[in-house]
């Protein structure tokens, strides 16, 4: 299997994976490697185990070359040059007054591409702005609109735990989120709690949710009809981790009960029916109702007439 590295690259924290070919590098060798924006160069963050390399979906590039010193000292101006494309860029946008927020700015080793990263809440017509950039850089210029999970990853920030956000530190993209994964963990439905500096429901909820729901799977639903050694009663809460229930006892009273404890019961009144009382003092079901005692017939029925057709009945006057 193709060994693949981890390489960070200068500025706004952005990394992707590459296989090393035949190449052997370490951590802390400085590489250039295929990029979106064309050739770039970076440092080997670390080396991915490879059973971490079998479960990779992100694009694997490949690293070109070790870097030599030409390489790095046109890093140095390179990063001199993105600086200046970015503050260009903001003018630009400015002075034609495009509703968009310029996120990143990457140009190529060899200068043969610039990147620039922006978001904007919908499409924005910068063809105008495109020309000014390929006249100032005199290169080709791609314009890449992003979300905003994506600028938070660019960006980067403090989540609530105190660490960095998953997203800027290790992520290699982003799965589905939903509010189904919150109510799966029993946590509190708090939009301020549940969402990210992005906006978005937090990536972490989904780390453990196979869990929770493989947990929850074995235990009563809350609401649910129990029999327990201290009598019948019904589900108030769950503690999934702790594979416990607590059981209000239709006696009175709260108790905590494991889920080897308790057993399901169907509900009192499932299956119940009104039922009319018969000749011998049993139930009278449908079938055993006179046919007098029936409901009374449509106006809009139709009678059987002579042959066996129907015919519409008469008005009486």
């Amino acid at each position: 299997m193709t060994q693949v590295v981890r390489v960070e690259f200068s500025g706004p924290a952005r990394t992707q994976y590459c296989a090393v070919g035949g190449i052997a590098p370490t951590p802390g060798d400085v590489v250039v490697v295929e990029t979106d924006w064309g050739v770039g160069i970076g440092a080997v963050e670390a080396i991915l185990p490879s059973e971490v390399c079998a479960r990779l979906q992100s694009p694997v590039w490949a690293i070109l070359r070790k870097a030599t010193p030409t390489d790095l000292s046109r890093r140095t101006t390179l990063v001199q040059r993105e600086r200046e494309a970015r503050r260009f860029c903001r003018e630009r946008i400015l002075a034609r007054g495009l509703p968009m927020k310029l996120t990143e700015v990457r140009i190529g080793l060899d200068s043969s591409k610039a990147m620039f990263y922006f978001t904007a809440d919908g499409r924005v017509d910068f063809r105008e702005l495109v020309k000014d950039l390929v006249q100032h850089l005199r290169t080709r210029v791609e314009l890449r609109q992003i979300g905003v999970r994506d600028e938070a990853k660019v960006l980067g920030s403090a989540g609530a735990c105190g660490r960095p956000v998953c997203c800027h530190s290790f992520l290699q993209g982003f799965a589905p989120v939903s509010i189904r994964m919150a109510k799966d963990q029993n946590l509190a439905l708090n939009p301020g709690k549940l969402s990210g500096i992005c906006g978005r429901l937090k990536c972490c909820l989904a780390y453990e949710h196979c869990l929770y729901a493989d947990l929850k799977h074995g235990l009563p639903k809350v609401g649910g009809h129990v029999m327990t050694s201290r009598g019948p009663g019904i589900v108030r809460a769950q503690n999934i981790l702790e594979q416990t229930v607590v059981v209000g006892l239709e006696t009175g009273g709260q108790v905590t009960l494991t889920v080897s404890e308790v057993a399901s019961r169907p509900r009192p009144d499932a299956g119940s029916r009104t039922h009319e009382p018969g000749r011998d003092g049993g139930a009278r079901t449908a079938a055993e109702t006179p046919p007098g005692n029936g409901a009374a017939p449509s106006k809009r029925g139709r009678e059987a007439g002579p042959g066996g057709r129907s015919r519409r009945p008469r008005r009486q006057e």
